[in-house]
């Protein structure tokens, strides 16, 4: 039987991500911060560090704040 993924395993698995496209594919992350709706005056704090050690985990926790949001209001309104 499989284990369901924790909130913390996803945001490790999202931050490994994040600090891959911070290093090879700025452009990519980009793109998924807007399609997602990220709030870009966060996004844009979260840049300001200038360290991708920093940069990536805070990413990573907006993006999955936004996409629990998501559900969240898809749940409520459905």
């Amino acid at each position: 039987m499989e284990s369901t993924p924790t909130y913390e395993n996803v945001l490790e698995v999202l931050t490994s991500s994040v600090m891959y496209l911070l290093l090879h594919d700025m452009e990519k992350l980009l793109n998924i911060l807007y399609r997602i709706d990220v709030n870009e005056p966060k996004v844009k704090a979260a840049f300001a560090q200038n360290n991708p050690k920093l940069i990536a985990p805070t990413i990573a926790q907006l993006i999955l704040d936004r996409e629990l949001q998501k559900a969240e209001s898809r749940r409520k309104y459905k």
